[in-house]
């Protein structure tokens, strides 16, 4: 939000940055809807005689999405990474109860939610979702079989990239393979 403060009523033109994540962006001018598709270099321009406290609201939609690297990045095929808004997120050990990340699977079709975690970093989004895990537990010493491992399901949780590796060692991944 926005408040436009000028001394007296006065004519001029604020632009507004939309960054080129924010697909679907809107705004509203004292609750009035502007059109957002018309930009000029990423920004939203709005030409009107602006009185004391005109309230601009911008709202930057940030859903999940998922980052498929191209083909030719060959650590990278068949994984994915998870992304809201200009944030990418990764999977740390840490909030995985225990399990094996290089065993983690996320089902190209596993429903992703975000919520609030005021109990971590003074509150971030994390972002969850049912994945699952190689087993291992029925292999004994066997180092190959005729038959792939079973797999179990597992709760995952990722959080901003940037936030990784603030709570003790431990393993991290970005790109996740699909299952």
């Amino acid at each position: 939000r926005i408040r436009v403060d000028p001394d007296r009523p006065a004519e001029f033109t604020l632009k507004l940055r939309i960054p080129g994540w924010a697909r679907g962006a809107t705004a509203t001018v004292a609750g009035a809807p502007i059109a957002t598709e018309e930009r000029k270099r990423g920004y939203l321009e709005i030409r009107r005689r602006w009185a004391p406290g005109d309230l601009v609201t911008l709202d930057l939609p940030m859903p999940i999405e998922r980052l498929y690297a191209h083909p030719e990045v060959r650590a990278d095929v068949g994984r994915t990474a998870i992304k809201r808004g200009p944030l990418v997120y990764c999977f740390e050990h840490a909030d995985n109860g225990g399990i094996s990340l290089e065993r983690a699977r996320l089902p190209r079709n596993a429903a992703l939610q975000h919520g609030s975690r005021p109990d971590l970093f003074d509150g971030i989004v994390s972002i969850t979702g049912a994945g699952r895990v190689a087993a291992v537990a029925d292999w004994a010493d066997d180092l190959y079989r005729r038959s792939p491992p079973r797999d179990t399901g597992a709760d995952l949780t990722a959080i901003p990239y940037y936030l990784w590796c603030n709570r003790g060692p431990g393993r991290m991944l970005v790109w996740i393979p699909e299952a």
